[in-house]
């Protein structure tokens, strides 16, 4: 057991209080050179961070590798951890797709600031005279690195944060300190080898953009794909996508460790139900609408046309008839390119599944084949945009 002194008294505190604020799990961790940014420094120049360029900005990386660029005087680093949802609900992703499960509700961002801003202010009054500075995914921190340093839990072969007791279903957030506070045990256990043989997260990517234990290519991550990356996705990987619309979370759900996770205690991070909503309806939306709905968000940040692409592509990939007509229309109406452009790859895939003749598929798939087919031809001869005109003619030659 530690001495009593006022370091570790106040980080006993500290805990305490991030506890009480509803975390699920703290700890600190003390400053000094982490293994993980040269890690850091070597995925970006394999180029794993894919167009995401700020990553590999010198501010950013300098920030990333010394947090006393961001805290002047930075002696410890507070980490919690909060939990959100761990199932999902069946009716809801048949309706609308599947969302991250971390994005389902409000904007976590949101969620972590108004906790970690009382955590920030409550820790100055802790620690008289310290100053204190909060981040939750806002700022150039290596956050899982210093969450394994604090005890959290340790990195899986998927290069998320595992823990025993909370399994991968959980927010990270930290308050920067500039005082010397009794630091917990570093977890550790990535080298003691806790995911032992296991190479589930590996298997089950669809995409393969986890290409060796711990390390993530973003160029082939379905949750880059959707959220981060801005063109078009690339066709070779959008079969794979299946019906995510916004991130993925293919690899946490196959993890042994998620067994043990417990149900989200702060209700703002439940999922929405968006009552009324389908993913043939939300290609209805402009642009206000889209601000709107996903005011308070995560969806928000992938953008009105990012989220109609990702919509396109989930329709292509489920290959409903009935989805026909509201790409059609998209193709048609839509007026953006990229949008038009994944609608109409989605036609084709539709068109090339339903039969292209009434029988015993009956007449809707022949119906489907055509108006497809119909669309398609115009889109290919007379859209304004050569990108548009492209994708159409491509998705002619698989339907044919």
């Amino acid at each position: 057991m530690p001495l009593a002194t006022p370091e570790v008294t106040a980080a006993r505190a500290v805990r305490e209080r991030a506890l009480e604020l509803g975390f699920d799990a703290a700890g600190i961790a003390a400053i000094a050179p982490l293994e993980a940014a040269e890690r850091y420094q070597a995925w970006l120049a394999a180029g794993r961070h894919a167009d995401m360029r700020w990553l590999a900005t010198l501010e950013h990386r300098q920030r990333r590798a010394d947090p006393a660029l961001i805290l002047r005087n930075v002696r410890s680093v507070v980490c919690v951890a909060l939990c959100h949802a761990p199932g999902r609900d069946a009716a809801l992703d048949r309706r609308i797709g599947r969302i991250g499960r971390y994005a389902a509700g409000e904007d976590y961002h949101r969620v972590m600031r108004d906790k970690l801003r009382v955590l920030q202010h409550d820790i100055m009054q802790i620690v008289p005279g310290s100053r204190a500075l909060w981040y939750a995914d806002t700022g150039a921190i290596l956050e899982r690195a210093w969450a394994e340093r604090a005890g959290l839990g340790w990195s899986g072969k998927h290069s998320g944060l595992l823990s025993r007791s909370l399994g991968s279903w959980f927010l990270l957030g930290e308050v920067l300190v500039d005082r010397e506070l009794e630091p917990d045990r570093p977890s550790g256990e990535r080298v003691s080898g806790h995911c032992g043989s296991c190479e589930r997260c590996i298997d089950v990517c669809p995409t393969h953009a986890i290409v060796a234990p711990y390390q993530l290519d973003a160029r082939r991550c379905i949750s880059y794909l959707t959220i981060e990356h801005r063109g078009p996705i690339p066709a070779a990987l959008r079969a794979s996508i299946g019906d995510w619309i916004f991130g993925c979370d293919l690899c946490q759900e196959v993890c042994p460790w998620n067994r043990f996770a417990p149900p989200a205690g702060e209700a703002r991070l439940h999922a929405r139900q968006l009552e009324g909503w389908t993913l043939e309806r939300f290609l209805t939306l402009d642009a206000a609408a889209f601000d709107a709905l996903f005011e308070h968000s995560p969806v928000r940040r992938t953008g009105r046309a990012g989220f109609l692409r990702n919509v396109c592509v989930a329709l292509g990939n489920r290959r409903r008839p009935e989805s026909v007509a509201a790409l059609a229309a998209t193709l048609a109406r839509e007026p953006d390119s990229l949008v038009r452009a994944h609608a109409a790859w989605a036609l084709g895939e539709i068109g090339r599944h339903a039969p292209n003749q009434a029988g015993a598929s009956g007449a809707g798939g022949s119906t489907a084949h055509s108006r497809a087919l119909r669309e398609l031809e115009r889109a290919g001869a007379r859209d304004p945009d050569a990108g548009v005109r492209e994708e159409a003619r491509e998705a002619l030659a698989r339907l044919r």
